[in-house]
């Protein structure tokens, strides 16, 4: 097992020093520390390079929205990926936003926002009352939502 394989298997393990500071070292993919990290659940409570790019352009905040993971304190909901999605977007396609998200109006080129996309996938909450939030193109949040999520 080479030296990178060792890291990454830390990484996988949880096992990384608590010291560990070269997150952006990548596999041939691209696939950082962080990303292998944060898809397990195993970044530090103090970590703080969530903007580390993938190949693909996920950010390691990304990773850890798809995955569930995010920190209690994580803040930044509005980071982009290359395509415009942002962790707020990724969040609320795989039902991992917190109870208390208020950030519903952050938004794509589009303006496709996080709660349109929680919409489209039967994500809000109940007490969501933000249907009148529109797309560039006029598209509000009552226009795409589906109760119990995306109709077949």
């Amino acid at each position: 097992m080479n030296d990178l394989q060792k890291l990454f298997k830390q990484a996988r393990e949880g096992t990384l020093p608590p010291d560990f500071e070269h997150w952006e070292i990548s596999d041939e993919a691209g696939w950082t520390v962080a990303h292998e990290a944060a898809y397990r659940e195993h970044l530090p409570p103090d970590f703080d390079q969530w903007g580390i790019m993938d190949e693909a352009g996920w950010t390691v905040a990304h990773v850890a929205a798809s995955e569930g993971h995010l920190p209690p304190d994580f803040d930044r909901w509005e980071l982009a990926n290359v395509t415009g999605w942002t962790v707020g977007h990724v969040a609320a396609f795989r039902d991992h936003l917190r109870p208390d998200f208020e950030e519903w109006g952050i938004a794509n080129d589009d303006g496709w926002t996080v709660a349109h996309e929680a919409a489209s996938e039967g994500h809000l909450p109940p007490d969501f009352d933000r249907w009148t939030l529109a797309t560039n193109h006029g598209i509000t949040v009552r226009d795409v939502y589906k109760p119990g999520g995306p109709k077949e």
